[in-house]
């Protein structure tokens, strides 16, 4: 690739100090990134990329990202490069579109979240769905994406749309990407059957644990793809909180108490019902309603816990947990505590056991 004429070390300033004007960096960009992957735009082939497409590049990575880069996309183009660990590797695996689309849905929230954890990493993402999350993942500085699931379609455009909390169409397959970017892969399969090999230095569960109902049988095949430095970091939406039920409403203010519906699970009726629903409803059937301690305990059978953080439901819901409340639910789970019904999610840092 071009040898670049900028250092590296020039990133402390801002767009300001480096007169960079993402807006300008990012059109050229955008029209010519297909260079990379030895096409030009005009479908021409092209041995490698345009001085004028490297410069590009290289000055968008001395910028920090400003605001919330999850969902300016033109924030969202500047962190890609800004965190990219190999700027030949990012052009090669840029998608202004996927970008665009990752921000839209609100598929780069959760790795900027756990970018310490990413940034520099190859990245297996566990329980993926769709594998929306790779791109984000690759924003935020990852080297390389694995999203497996065993109900993963590799030829479906529907997708999560994690903003508007409904299903969309991303107008691309977790295949055509795969083929596209090769960065990014998706795998149809468990990792408890074998679906994935080799090892990775972070291996992320963003709300899965709570659906597994062979979550031991998981954490073991995860061993396996782990090396000493690996991590397991998850995000674990907790069955107990006011809105483990994963149904509407998911917050108190879109509560409707006339609603049959929300009838059955709000301020905590869920587990009150749990004893009379059927095999088949998605309260059984989907969710394993794992307990916090025994979650913990589980993990530390196979890994060494580093972190553990019960993240609290919002205080709208916090104020609905009444003493009437907290002795209904006893009458199904007489040990549950408050802890339990307070906690919404908790996020996880853990490494094998050596």
């Amino acid at each position: 690739m071009v040898g670049k004429p900028v250092r590296k070390d020039a990133r402390a300033g801002d767009a300001a100090d480096l007169d960079i004007d993402p807006v300008a960096e990012l059109a050229v960009v955008d029209a010519r990134y297909l260079e990379a992957r030895g096409e030009d735009p005009s479908n021409e082939p092209s041995n490698e990329p345009s001085d004028e497409l490297v410069e590009a590049a290289f000055r968008l990575s001395l910028l920090e990202p400003a605001g919330d880069w999850t969902s300016d996309v033109v924030q969202a183009k500047v962190a890609y490069f800004h965190f990219a660990p190999d700027l030949e590797a990012a052009l090669r695996n840029y998608d202004p579109h996927l970008v665009d689309l990752s921000a839209r849905f609100g598929y780069l929230t959760w790795p900027r979240r756990i970018r310490e954890h990413v940034r520099g990493r190859s990245v297996l993402d566990v329980g993926c769905r769709f594998g929306g999350f790779g791109m984000g993942f690759l924003v935020a500085g990852a080297t390389s994406y694995v999203g497996v699931d065993p109900m993963l379609d590799l030829d479906s455009t529907r997708a999560r749309d994690k903003r508007r909390r409904a299903w969309g169409d991303m107008g691309i397959t977790p295949r055509q990407i795969s083929e596209q970017l090769p960065a990014l892969r998706s795998v149809r399969g468990a990792v408890e059957d074998g679906a994935v090999d080799g090892t990775f230095d972070t291996i992320a569960m963003h709300n899965v644990t709570e659906r597994l109902h062979n979550l031991d049988d998981v954490l073991v095949g995860l061993t396996k793809l782990c090396h000493r430095d690996t991590r397991l970091v998850l995000l674990h939406h907790s069955f107990y909180g006011w809105s483990g039920h994963h149904q509407a409403p998911v917050q108190p203010e879109q509560l409707d108490e006339d609603d049959p519906r929300h009838q059955l699970v709000y301020d905590w009726r869920h587990i009150n019902a749990v004893p009379d629903l059927a095999d088949d409803h998605p309260m059984i059937r989907v969710l394993n309603r794992i307990r916090l301690d025994d979650l913990r305990s589980m993990i530390e059978q196979h890994f060494d816990v580093e972190r553990w953080d019960e993240i609290p439901s919002r205080q709208q819901a916090l104020d609905r947990l009444t003493p009437e409340v907290l002795a209904r639910v006893r009458e199904t789970v007489p040990d549950i505590t408050e802890r339990e019904l307070s906690t919404n999610t908790v996020l996880v840092v853990a490494r094998p056991k050596s």
